[in-house]
């Protein structure tokens, strides 16, 4: 079985209260987006962001397993104390590299 190279896909926080879901992932191989609520608990917001990039990442996986899988991840990410940092306008991330 051969995989195919998937693109990391932009992240975007919007209100998502027209489309009534907490999540959005477009699918196009050029320009992959997962959509996120921004009104969204960090607990939750983490699960989202995982569910719609399995969306992406294994567009043949079937709505239930993606949940049942999405779900299992964000657990043992939040358990490992994974967060997202919000980091103010004048500062600048870490450097963990070169």
């Amino acid at each position: 079985m051969t995989r195919r190279k998937v693109k990391t896909p932009r992240v975007v926080f919007r209100k998502l209260g027209r489309e009534q879901a907490w999540g959005l992932a477009t699918c196009d191989p050029s320009h992959p987006l997962v959509e996120i609520d921004s009104r969204l608990s960090p607990a939750r917001e983490l699960e989202v962001c995982v569910h719609e990039s399995l969306h992406i990442a294994l567009p043949e996986m079937s709505e239930r397993e993606i949940d049942r899988v999405g779900k299992a991840v964000a657990r043992v990410l939040w358990k490992i104390n994974f967060r997202r940092v919000l980091l103010g306008k004048h500062t600048t991330p870490v450097r963990i590299s070169k």
